[in-house]
Parts: structure tokens; sequence; C-alpha cells
């Protein structure tokens, strides 16, 4: 029926439709085609009824290219198979039989905020402290908790040492039970209570084994323990069950996805055909040779060998710059030169990243050179939530008659100032034709407000005039860094450890670099003009785009997509791998699979890229290129270096080309200056091998904590831990 249309791999896993099926897609190998084509095969060939077909995704996105596809093939069909995210089938399923559990059918769904507000009302009644744990922090455990099927009863504490996961474990079942009062369920419940009622009446069970006789589930390997569960219980009686997954593109850990699900599913299904598609349309064979090599290196996969029919393909571009500025610089010139030279258009094009916070070098390359652009999966630096409140900050001081300004940051962060006490000074101003700053001076002393949001208010009006004095007196820099101390913004980020949390420290860490770099390049300039150059990012968005928009994302973000070229910047030991996933074996495979999806995102272009220096947060840091370049063979790298002296302005055509397969030894310079980085590689004469996974203080006072593979982490004053490093 289909065997014309498909390669012999397809076609097997198209046709073999009984008993439990693992389809291991390696990346570009066609696996929705095969999905698609098994649905359709059933149908026609097999004459199973639609609606006995059961297929599950991660995003309604999916879902509906999924459900399209099928859709054109049957033509027309009275029924159609369920095709449906994990969530959505069983928010359906609970609507039917909850009640089954004590809740009514027609229980509410909690969104962020409403789970937010429940969690502090029970951390209230917990008598767990808001300032010293924070409430998101402790739903995000209570989550992970979810996903690992754990009900609050399964919880033993003393298990946890002291910290956010035990606060957790603390409130979860008064939020658990909060949730129950007020017939409620948070997203993780749609998942959970789906399962323990599958678990706990049989009869329900039998009834949705019957019904869906054959269930599909794509992208097996970002699936949580819960998912897996329902899964098997939902294929229990029959066994057709066919997954689609790639152990290699995992990326998801620090959401709750589960690798062990992919690699242990034949234990747990006997009997179960193995299905490899290692045919890769997408490709070149450099491209592909390249990330089969970074990614066999893992212990966590099942072996395959990606190959293709495709032209062996230029090879790939190695560029190592002298600095982070010159490095977006020669990405941006290989882009123009891409679709100068080769026709390419800018959206056929991608630079990648690991970290948010690495696009902001990139966009001001791009914005120079105006090259239109467009930040997937997230906003353009300057226009992020925390970039503007800190950049709001900065006008007040400089221009305090900016009301908007002063709007936006008069409560952020939190400080008991509402929107009434607001809106009765700004009456007060209107009276009396003041600015907002200065009918907040009077907001105490006039009686404005009453008494508890006065003092709120002139607490405030005086952390203003402090840092209107710092200004004054401090470089750019240093005044920035006040700001982001004495408003307490910082640490109201680091007391929330959240990934989201993590990225805007990132940003705003990013953000001094910026201030400080304009200081060092336009020193006879002040920071009013650097916010002048901040404001005009909007105006320089209406480039002329005839050529496309070219996307920038991070690594997460780029799964599912392809271009004819990409840039994939910052492969340094501390971005990527990045520096959080240096103290665990299966966070550091992580990353490794990370860059595995970025390399295979291209079909015939691709430019890895790195810098020996790069400014984090004040410190000029020498990086070791990443562990992940050294596994790639040097007959599918051609090497460039940009010329000494070119710092600022590098490019492929100043560069000078080495056949060099693997990057050189970077050079170290004095701790003052950048020694011992995140990720530098050190020897101790007693713990022996570690990575510098943090640093704190500078010159005497330098002190970095290292992970050590035998003693765990450690923190260590440079100056007296006879470190060498290596």
């Amino acid at each position: 029926m289909f065997s014309d249309e498909l390669n012999p791999q397809q076609w097997e896993a198209v046709r073999h439709t009984e008993g439990p099926v693992l389809v291991v897609a390696g990346a570009g190998s066609g696996k929705t085609r095969a999905i698609t084509y098994r649905i359709v095969y059933l149908i026609r060939e097999k004459q199973v009824p639609p609606e006995s077909i059961l297929a599950i995704t991660f995003t309604n996105k999916a879902a509906k290219e999924m459900l399209d596809r099928v859709y054109q093939k049957l033509e027309s069909c009275e029924t159609y198979p369920w095709i449906s995210t994990f969530h959505s089938f069983c928010l359906k399923l609970l609507r039917h039989h909850i009640h089954e559990l004590g809740y009514s059918n027609d229980f509410v769904i909690y969104d962020n905020q409403d789970q937010l507000s429940l969690v502090k009302k029970c951390m209230k009644a917990a008598n767990v402290n808001e300032e010293a744990f924070a409430p998101r922090t402790l739903l995000g455990h209570i989550g992970g908790f979810k996903n690992d099927y754990l009900f609050a009863s399964d919880l033993r504490l003393d298990t946890y040492s002291y910290g956010h996961q035990l606060k957790a474990a603390e409130v979860y079942p008064l939020y658990q039970q909060a949730l129950r009062d007020n017939n409620g369920l948070d997203f993780d419940d749609l998942l959970m209570l789906t399962v323990h009622l599958l678990r706990n009446h049989p009869a329900i069970k039998e009834y949705y084994n019957n019904r869906f006789r054959y269930l599909l589930v794509d992208e097996f390997q970002d699936t949580n323990v819960t998912q897996y569960n329902l899964v098997r219980l939902l294929a229990d009686s029959h066994q057709n069950v066919c997954v689609v997954g790639d152990e290699d593109q995992s990326i998801y850990r620090w959401r709750g996805a589960n690798i062990e699900n992919i690699l242990h599913f034949e234990k747990d299904f006997p009997n179960t055909r193995v299905i490899k598609l290692e045919q890769n349309y997408r490709s070149t064979q450099n491209i592909l040779t390249a990330a089969a090599a970074v990614v066999k290196e893992n212990v966590a996969r099942k072996d395959k060998t990606l190959w293709t029919d495709n032209a062996v393909g230029a090879k790939i571009i190695y560029y190592r710059a002298e600095a982070d500025i010159g490095e977006a610089r020669a990405v941006c010139e290989r882009i123009q030169q891409w679709a100068n030279e080769d026709g390419l258009s800018f959206n056929d094009m991608a630079v990648l990243y690991r970290t948010n916070a690495q696009s902001r070098v990139v966009e001001d390359q791009l914005r120079q050179l105006e090259m239109p652009y467009q930040v997937v999966g997230g906003l353009k630096f300057y226009e992020r939530r925390e970039i503007k409140d800190i950049l709001a900050y900065m006008r007040v001081v400089l221009n305090p008659a900016d009301s908007v300004s002063l709007k936006r940051i008069v409560n952020v962060p939190v400080r008991g100032i509402g929107k009434s006490s607001l809106e009765k000074v700004e009456a007060y101003c209107g009276q009396h034709g003041l600015s907002l700053l200065e009918g907040l001076r009077q907001a105490e002393s006039k009686k404005i407000v009453s008494t508890g949001p006065g003092k709120k208010i002139a607490q405030f009006v005086a952390l203003m005039d402090q840092l209107h004095t710092i200004y004054e007196e401090r470089a750019a820099a240093e005044f920035l860094n006040e700001i982001l101390a004495r408003t307490g913004y910082m640490a109201k980020l680091e007391k929330e450890k959240t990934v989201e949390n993590q990225s805007r420290l990132e940003n705003l860490n990013e953000l001094y670099s910026a201030v400080e770099q304009f200081g060092e390049d336009h020193r006879d300039e002040s920071l009013r003009e650097f916010l002048d150059t901040t404001a005009l990012v909007s105006d320089l968005d209406h480039l002329d785009d005839s050529r496309g928009v070219l996307p920038l994302m991070t690594l997460h973000t780029c799964k599912g997509l392809e271009f004819e070229g990409v840039c994939m910047i910052g492969l340094e030991n501390g971005l990527l791998p990045h520096a959080s996933s240096m103290s665990s074996t299966e966070e550091f495979e992580e990353e490794r699979r990370l860059c595995y999806v970025g390399i295979t995102r291209a079909k015939s272009r691709l430019m890895l890229t790195n810098a020996r220096r790069r400014r984090i947060y004040g410190n000029i840091c020498n990086y070791q290129p990443s562990d992940f370049l050294t596994a790639i063979p040097g007959e599918v790298l051609e090497m460039e270096m940009a010329a000494r002296g070119y710092e600022a302005r590098p490019s492929y055509a100043y560069g000078r080309r080495l056949a060099v397969a693997l990057p050189e030894p970077v050079a170290r310079v004095s701790a003052e200056n950048g020694e011992y980085c995140v990720g530098t590689k050190v020897l101790h004469p007693k713990f022996g091998s570690g990575v510098v996974v943090n640093r704190e203080g500078n010159a005497d006072d330098l002190k970095v904590v290292v992970f050590f593979k035998k003693a765990g982490k450690k923190k260590l004053a440079v100056n007296h831990a006879n470190l060498i490093v290596v």
C-alpha cells in the first residue's frame, strides 16, 4: 500500500501493528510521516475502527499537525481517531469519571496564579516563612512530586535534607487538601488523578482498554513517570502500543522528562519489536558525522547511526574568536555571506545558543548591520520584563519627571504600595500640578494616603534619592550594581529557585556586561546615551525584511525545527555544557544531547563558535572550548581563528584558516584577569580532579566552588588551595 512511499524501516513501523513497538527515530528520519501512515494503514488495511485508535503527543500544535495529515490521507471518513495531548485526553476522561475519586465532575482547573495564591495560603497555615522559602519554588517541587507519581502520603520527610524540597513535602498535603476542598485540580493533577483512577477502578481501565485497541505515543523520550504509568495502564490488556522517540533528543529533564522510560521500555513490555529509523532526510553527511560523534559518548542511549543519501556537503566551520563581540560579528557576517553568495533567505538560517542572555551581543551586532531578526520563544533582550524594570529605575533617576517609568517600578519588587494609594497620589498631583515623584514625596507629610502606605512610599522615595546620589558619584556599571542590590530585585529572583528566574538572573548579568562594555567603547558618552540606544531598538525593528527575518533561539526552543544554515554560538565549558550540569553525570549527558539537537537542525551549512574571552558580570573570563568539540572528527571541520588585532571586528574575511581538527589549548591568564572561570578544570592535592562551577570575589579574595568527582562540592580560597589549572 505505502511501501513505495516509505523506506524499509518506516514501512516496517507502519505494518507491524500487533504487540508493543518501539520506534527509535533519529533526527530528521521522518517519524511524523511514519506515525501518520501507521494510523491510516490501521484504518484502511486492517479495518480498525478509527475511534479505536488513540494517538497522544505533547503539544496542541503537534496534535493538530498529526490530525491534519491523517485527514488528508483519509479524505472522507465518518469518524476519526482520537489525536490529543496528554493533558487534553486526561481532562476529558476525568470529566466523565472523577466523581469516583470524590470530586464533582464540574471541577475547576487552577492556573499558575491560582496555584501560587493557594500554596501561599497553605504555607501560612504550616508556618513556613515566605521570606525564607519562595512559594513558587515550593510549587515547583510539588509539581516534581506529581511528575514522579508521588502523593503526599508517599513522601518520607526524613529522606529530605533541610531546604525547599523538605518544606514543599511539608506543604504538599495541605495544598492538595485545599485543592480538593475547592473542587479544584492543577495541571499535574490532570495526569496524576487519571492514573490513580485507572489503577484503582478496574472497570474503568477495562473500558478504555477495550475502547482504544491501538495506542500511539509520540516524543516518548519526553514523558515523565506519571505519563509513562498512564501509557502502561491504557495498553494493559491488548499491548498494542507503539511509542516513537529518540533518547538522543531527550532535553527536558529539568521539567520532569525521564529518559529511563524509553531506555527501559523493552523490559516493561516483553516481546517489544524495536525498529530504528536511521536514514536522515535533512542533513549532509558531514553534519551527521559531527552529531553522531558528539552524542555517542553518552552512556544512557541506544546504539544507532544516522546516515543519509544526501551529499557529503561543506565542512563545518569552527570559528574561535578573540572575544564575544567578535564572535557575534563573525556569525552575522557569515550569515550575510550565506545570504549574498548562496542565496539563502534570512529565515532559512538560525542562530542558536544555550541561554537567553547570549542573544544580547548578537542582537547588538545585527542592529548595527541592519539585519532583521526575531527572538523565537521569547522577547528581544531589551524587551524582557526584568531588563525593562531595571532600565526604568535608571530612567527615573536621570529624569524624575518620567511618570511612566516611575509607575512601572514603584511597587517592583513588591513593597506594599497598592493601586489605590497610587491613584490617590496621582489625583493629588493633578490638582496641584506636580510630577508623580514629587507627589509621592509629599504623600506621607500631606497625609494623601493612610499611615501604612505613606511610610512605604516614603521609603521608596528615600531609595530613589539614594540612587540619584550614587548615580552622580559612580560609574554606570557600579550604579547598575547598586540598583540591583538596593532595590532587592536581584535578591527576589535569587530566592525563587526556578528555571525562569535563573534565566532572568542571567539576563540581568548580561545587562551589566552591556552597560560596562558601553562605558569602555564610548568613554565620552554617558549613561543617558546608553538608555537612548536601548530606546531605539524598537525603531530598528522596522528594517527591510524582504529577504526574511533571522530567527534567534535557545537550543531548547529549536527542537523540531530545521534550517539550511545554523550558527551555534558559545561552545565553551560553562555555557555548553552549562555550568549547572557539571556536578551531575545525568545533566552533563543532557547537555551533550542539547548539542546534538542543535547540530542536527542544520541541513547544509553549520558554523560552531566560541570566544577566548567573554564578559560575564564584570569579569573577563577565559573560557575553555567545549569538551563536545573535541569529539568531532577533524576531517569534517574547517577551523578559523580571529587574527590577533582584529578582535573588535573579526570576520571570515580577516580570519586565517587553519587545517586543525581540534580547538587549541586555552592561553591562561592571572586570576585577576579571569582565571578560574566557570568551567575551568582543576586538580587539588587532596580532592583530585574537579570543575569550577561558581566563583566569587576577585584578586586576593577570590573563592571558587569546585565540584570534585569523589569529594563533591567544595568552596576554596584560591590563594590557599594549591589548585592546578589543567
